[in-house]
């Protein structure tokens, strides 16, 4: 049963305007693209040219640790690792040219003085971090896949200054958190320890500025829950955790956190950040291979060539050859058990010499306004049941846009209900049913969750959703005016 993430209020209401649906509680405890082909890429504005020409070409050849090939050639891995060193001889004078210029990587805010009292400590934390770790990447293929294999790294988390003067108990716990790019961190904290410390220590490991658009979760039956920072780990962990074992042979309780995406931008450009960017890329390129998000056959080999220019670089034959890369690492199940496997392995690496010269900057920026087009694109999954039993399955996806409702046939899901924001008049729960109601007929749509804490969960979930898309309208409204 998920562990209850949010307080509970006795009003739950929330209208910011006209067109915002109210949501209430009757509990009394809280009342509350295709594009056919993939020359045609940059036609539009949102094309790969690059801007900046230096940057471009540092990404683009950064010394990389060739990814082990379906089968070996002895004599590509010698080339690669000849090449791999010329690289990074030229990658070093020209990090020596940019750092001369003070300018390492543009468009990132420039350390402010000692002297500002304005200035964000956690911020220029996170910006250093952001450079070293960029510029540590050196291996080919999916990072999620390489950084799996990798020894987790170990982090301490302060002791809390709760704890009672000469208390001997030991109080200090082991939480694992998985990254986005696969990395498992194992943080030492106290039991006392609330989730929004947890997250701010992740951020600062990662060296995210952006971070208001992600969270902590946790898993369960394949659904991902984000936690509320205000909680104790205790509130969250499974049963067991903050209990020492009492006998040294048995193993502690696993509790494991997940770093995810909880606010997906409408329009990737906004995005400020190349981190943020690439954090947008890691869960949205592993979210259509779990086909969390659905896409087409056309459209997922599209996804999969920019995946490759951006995870691999230039596409070069007497290199790569043909077995460079594991399909399965770049395509979807159902798109594997449908296409002629034999014909995609030899036109994936065509349609991947097709990106040459796109940075991996420009190739993920690419890829997130592919899947940003995607009805799916943002949408937080929590199964429901109709009112009525039906062999159908359904699902309830929220996101920045409202609340659309799917049907779960043989594994395929189909879009029946949209509630967009403006369209809906209220989102009501009563114990495990949770209740919507569009304004143009009024009528309701009600759906049985396993629980009542689902439901109240699903109910903030709606919550913060609404309010993300009305502060981005707002920061849009801002730019808009300002352009003029």
């Amino acid at each position: 049963e998920p562990i209850r993430r949010y307080k509970t209020y006795h009003s739950d209401i929330f209208s910011t305007s006209s067109e915002s649906p109210s949501i209430i509680s009757s509990e009394s405890d809280f009342r509350q693209v295709r594009k056919s082909e993939a020359s045609k890429r940059f036609e539009s504005n949102s094309g790969l040219t690059g801007v900046d020409e230096n940057l471009s070409q540092s990404q683009s050849q950064r010394p990389r640790q060739y990814e082990t090939p379906l089968e070996g050639n002895v004599i590509n891995q010698e080339i690669m690792l000849k090449r791999q060193e010329e690289e990074m001889m030229q990658l070093q004078a020209r990090m020596a040219l940019r750092q001369s210029r003070l300018s390492l990587y543009p468009g990132d805010t420039i350390k402010a003085s000692m002297l500002d009292i304005s200035r964000d400590p956690l911020r220029e934390m996170a910006l250093e971090t952001a450079m070293t770790q960029r510029k540590l990447r050196n291996f080919f293929g999916p990072e999620f896949v390489k950084m799996t294999i990798e020894p987790f790294i170990s982090l301490d988390l302060p002791r809390s200054i709760l704890a009672k003067k000469g208390k001997n108990e030991d109080n200090r716990r082991k939480v694992n958190i998985m990254l986005l790019s696969g990395q498992r961190l194992e943080l030492t904290c106290d039991t006392k320890t609330i989730c929004k410390d947890v997250f701010d220590m992740v951020v600062a490991h990662i060296g995210l500025v952006e971070h208001h658009l992600f969270a902590l979760a946790t898993l369960k039956d394949n659904e991902y829950f984000f936690v509320d920072p205000d909680l104790k780990l205790t509130k969250v962990a499974p049963e067991g955790w903050k209990e020492e074992p009492k006998k040294k042979s048995k193993a502690a309780v696993n509790f494991t956190l997940f770093f995810r995406i909880k606010f997906f931008m409408d329009d990737v450009s906004l995005i400020q950040h190349t981190l943020t960017c690439h954090q947008y890329y890691l869960q949205l390129r592993k979210d259509i291979l779990e086909e969390r998000m659905h896409c087409d056959d056309e459209t997922s080999l599209l996804l999969a060539s920019l995946a490759l220019q951006a995870e691999y670089g230039d596409y070069q034959p007497e290199v790569h050859g043909v077995s460079y890369f594991r399909l399965e690492h770049y395509l979807p199940p159902r798109v594997m058990e449908k296409l002629d496997l034999s014909y995609v392995k030899e036109e994936l690496p065509k349609l991947h010499n097709t990106y040459a010269g796109a940075s991996e900057k420009e190739t993920e920026l690419e890829f997130l306004k592919v899947c940003q087009r995607l009805t799916e694109y943002g949408v937080h999954f929590h199964r429901v049941h109709p009112e009525k039993k039906s062999q159908t399955g359904i699902l309830l996806g929220v996101c920045s846009k409202g609340v659309l409702v799917f049907e779960v046939h043989n594994g395929i899901r189909t879009l029946v209900l949209r509630f967009p924001w403006r369209e809906t008049k209220k989102i009501s729960f009563s114990k495990k049913k949770i209740t919507l109601q569009n304004t143009s007929d009024g009528i309701k749509h009600s759906f049985q969750t396993d629980n009542s804490k689902v439901c109240q969960y699903l109910l903030h979930l709606c919550s913060s959703q609404h309010k993300f898309q009305l502060q981005m309208r707002a920061r849009q409204s801002n730019q808009d005016a300002q352009d003029i």
